[in-house]
């Protein structure tokens, strides 16, 4: 029995201490717990049960439940990276910039009296320089039609939005390997190019300089926020391109190779449905898919290896 004014809620937690574990909250004498007043003070022997007891209760059954939840997924994680890391370049090193190999690109071809000077060709490869500015009206006057079809526009809208950040799920789905172990390398791989051609896609970008449709074509809404980086060549159409030239070098008798090449085209025009690129930005894209392939393969040769081995 506690007197009443006698210190508050400290006071009474220090006349009754509790036990509080993992699974629930117990005072240490074993008799009934104390309920406290308006005042802060201890009422007297009136059990407590209800709410307070249960909310302790249910704050520590949580705080165990929610510890037991982040050790599974911190297991699970640990698991699946272990997994992703067995492969030669799996999905769980390719977060990383794949520094080494572009390294490697910047030193091709191997140092040599004769071919130093052809050294960075990839950066200028022979692509067609976009169009003038009356070729440009009227791509954007087909971009407007594109525009004016909203049935069409709202279809494509849910793999617009999807395809904003680009990800190589939709690559990996037609081959049958996705979320299946053993096809690390090749996983890797495909991340690894979509992050070297972006690189390389920017340095197109930035020399050719080329504004966006909507910069010439006011009335034109896109569908997502524009970039702030330039319009030519599409680097969407580019990276999508160059996985498919990718994978056509490991395995050319696959049957999904079509279904690749579909999807490819179908994330490169759906930019163009969004507003943000021309269609010969498109063509440009994959035309340089095309010519920078051979300078990828020299550059990521162990990454194409360690996934041809994967599909043998």
């Amino acid at each position: 029995m506690c007197e009443p004014g006698g210190g508050g809620v400290a006071a009474f937690l220090n006349r009754h201490p509790y036990e509080v574990n993992a699974e629930r909250v117990l005072p240490l004498d074993g008799g009934p717990a104390h309920p406290v007043g308006a005042d802060g003070s201890a009422v007297g022997d009136v059990p407590m049960g209800g709410a307070a007891l249960s909310a302790l209760n249910k704050s520590v059954r949580n705080k165990s439940s929610l510890n037991k939840n982040k050790n599974k997924n911190k297991n699970k994680n640990k698991n699946k990276n272990k997994m992703a890391g067995t492969g030669g370049g799996g999905a769980a090193l390719s977060s990383l910039m794949p520094a080494l190999e572009l390294r490697r690109l910047h030193q091709l071809p191997e140092a040599d009296p004769f071919t130093v000077a052809r050294r960075f060709v990839w950066e200028c490869l022979d692509i067609c320089l976009p169009p003038g500015p009356d070729f440009t009206r009227l791509e954007t006057a087909v971009l407007l039609a594109m525009q004016a079809r909203d049935a069409e526009r709202m279809r494509r809208l849910p793999d617009i939005e999807a395809q904003a950040v680009f990800s190589v799920e939709e690559f990996l789905r037609p081959l049958g390997i996705s979320e299946v172990a053993g096809y690390e390398a090749t996983e890797g791989l495909f991340l690894n190019i979509l992050q070297a051609t972006e690189y390389v896609g920017l340095l197109y970008k930035g020399r050719i300089d080329r504004d966006r449709p909507n910069v010439v074509e006011p009335r034109l809404r896109p569908l997502l926020a524009v970039p702030a980086h330039q319009s030519f060549p599409s680097n969407h159409a580019f990276q999508a391109h160059s996985i498919v030239f990718a994978f056509n070098a490991i395995l050319p008798e696959h049957p999904a190779t079509e279904e690749l090449q579909r999807i490819a085209q179908n994330v490169a025009e759906n930019r163009e449905w969004a507003g943000l690129h021309y269609p010969s930005d498109t063509l440009a894209g994959k035309e340089l898919a095309r010519r920078f392939a051979p300078y990828l393969r020299d550059a990521f040769a162990a990454g194409f290896l360690a996934a041809q081995s994967e599909w043998h």
